[in-house]
């Protein structure tokens, strides 16, 4: 999750909005300009001055969304960093239960998520929101123990917790990439969007790979002969509409196996390599019913 996805979502439900920000876009285009930390310290208040011109002081749809994407990332980092032992007053976990050699790997990927709590929060600072606050984790899915835990060794089970890692991660990229079609006509969106959202994607395939490297059934991306690792009714959401085989190109659905490639001569094994190249997009309230799973 990042800022550029929430304006996306927010263009969906208010396409105007890209027209409202005019020619803020140059102030926005301008943080292309910066790098490194100069970057991350000021574009979200560059954003957020944008936002509250774009909107007032009505902006109730921006802070919702501002809202649920920080709600989103505090989970992720709350998960690894529960992990990595990092969250006071919570149940230790056992000593060596990420192993050592794989531990850098999900230090690296809890920065990633920690930056992006801290982009978020200044963002909602910067338009005058409310931060959310008072969030309670619970990964087993007990909701504190209020029902049935369907992860209830996500601390103890090393291969548990990278199943849930993939659903969160996997569930990212889904919801980030069905925004992204909404900022093709804006070049430094949409090459901002598309950088970012390949980091949530390596985040994924290596949680996918450490599984794979643990011999689970799963290859680094999305494939129809990942062994399965949802539950019916629950975290089944997470991949639904995988299975789909036709893409959409300018306005019109086109079947994989008429897309202009040599059906005949690759093979349908060729095609369904086609099918896995292709992440599903996710609709924003499917990904905060499934974090919601994990919230009380």
């Amino acid at each position: 999750m990042n800022i550029l996805k929430l304006l996306v979502n927010l263009t969906e439900a208010d396409p105007e909005l890209l027209a409202r920000l005019g020619s803020r876009r140059e102030a926005l285009t301008r943080l292309g300009s910066l790098t490194g930390k100069a970057a991350v310290a000021t574009a979200p208040l560059v954003l957020g001055s944008a936002l509250r011109q774009a909107y007032g002081r009505g902006a109730q749809t921006i802070t919702d969304s501002l809202s649920l994407a920080l709600t989103l990332e505090l989970l992720e980092n709350n998960f690894y960093s529960r992990a990595l032992g990092l969250v006071p007053n919570t149940p230790a976990v056992p000593a060596g239960f990420i192993p050592a050699d794989l531990r850098p790997g999900i230090v690296t990927v809890q920065q990633h998520e920690q930056q992006h709590v801290a982009f978020l929060t200044r963002a909602l600072q910067a338009s005058g929101a409310d931060i959310p606050t008072n969030l309670n984790f619970d990964f087993t899915g007990s909701k504190n123990g209020t029902q049935t835990a369907p992860f209830a060794d996500v601390f103890s089970n090393f291969d548990t917790f990278l199943q849930v890692a993939q659903l969160l991660e996997d569930t990212g990229v889904r919801a980030y990439k069905g925004q992204l079609a909404t900022v093709q006509s804006d070049r430094v969106f949409l090459t901002a969007a598309a950088r970012i959202h390949s980091v949530e994607a390596r985040h994924a395939a290596h949680i996918r790979t450490l599984r794979r490297n643990r011999n689970a059934t799963v290859k680094p991306w999305v494939s129809p002969t990942d062994q399965s690792i949802t539950t019916a009714g629950l975290t089944d959401a997470v991949y639904a509409g995988e299975e789909n085989t036709t893409q959409r190109v300018a306005g019109q659905t086109i079947p994989f196996d008429q897309l202009p490639i040599d059906a005949a001569g690759v093979g349908q094994t060729a095609l369904q390599k086609v099918q896995a190249a292709f992440d599903e997009p996710m609709t924003a309230t499917t990904a905060s019913n499934l974090a919601d799973l994990f919230i009380y």
